[in-house]
């Protein structure tokens, strides 16, 4: 997996999630949704405590996810610098964040290509930022957060390469992360605690979305109708993620009662 693929598929498991209306329930990808801003991509940025010049928590945050996702796929360090942006600054608007992509010559008007960040705006302003997932027969792909009307969530858009409103695009330098391993592949520096951290944390939110085996259907359909498991997450069950020993404790407990052994 390349650098971009790594950052793409970090925004495309957050696809679906949407802002909420106040602090509680960050990360449920659908409940408490809102419209005041308040999201899990500023509470985790915010609590590192030197990516901007302030918190963001309830304010625009299409810049924020785009950080987010970086940071998040790459740890703090290494996606500070893949994104060109100082600590303490102010990253979190489009206009200073393009103006990092400019200062380091990394600021394309055309050619977007995969993993670059995507911003739109007129001669006076920039108001609205995403990521690059392809571009191909005239058009560029995106993921975008803080899209839509009212309470406003991350999905995907496609725009035409001629777009009035596309300003350009932010690319950052793969070559350093290019020295950086994926997970299990070795290398010549070892990943960070932080961000191995971020890893498992990605992976245990990709096992939790995934439906169960067919395989299993009967075997799950007969556990919860048995009550044996309960709900989580979205309200579902998240049947492809870890057991842990407390979890295991409760389970076989409600098989006991359920059979009157306890």
């Amino acid at each position: 997996m390349t650098a971009a693929e790594r950052l793409l598929a970090t925004a495309r498991a957050e696809i679906g999630y949407r802002e909420k209306a106040s602090a509680a329930g960050l990360d449920s990808k659908t409940g408490n949704p809102g419209s005041a801003n308040y999201t899990k991509y500023a509470r985790d940025l915010d609590a590192l405590g030197d990516i901007y010049n302030g918190r963001k928590q309830g304010y625009d945050w299409c810049d924020v996810f785009v950080d987010w996702c970086f940071i998040t796929a790459f740890g703090k360090e290494l996606g500070m610098e893949l994104l060109c942006q100082p600590y303490k600054g102010c990253g979190a608007g489009t206009k200073y964040s393009m103006g990092y992509y400019q200062a380091r010559g990394r600021f394309h008007r055309t050619g977007p290509q995969p993993g670059d960040q995507i911003f739109f705006g007129d001669a006076s302003s920039v108001w609205h930022t995403g990521l690059v997932e392809k571009a191909e027969g005239g058009r560029v792909y995106t993921i975008e957060g803080n899209t839509g009307k009212g309470c406003t969530m991350v999905q995907r858009c496609v725009y035409p390469l001629s777009y009035k409103t596309i300003l350009g695009y932010g690319r950052p330098d793969w070559t350093l992360a290019d020295r950086t391993p994926e997970p299990g592949r070795g290398g010549d520096s070892d990943m960070s605690y932080e961000q191995w951290k971020q890893y498992m944390e990605q992976y245990r939110k990709e096992l939790q979305a995934e439906e169960g085996s067919p395989w299993s259907e009967s075997d799950r359909a007969w556990a919860a109708e048995a009550g044996l498991f309960q709900g989580g997450g979205e309200g579902g069950f998240m049947w492809r993620d870890f057991l842990t020993r407390e979890q295991a404790a409760a389970l076989f407990h409600r098989e006991a009662r359920r059979t009157g052994a306890a």
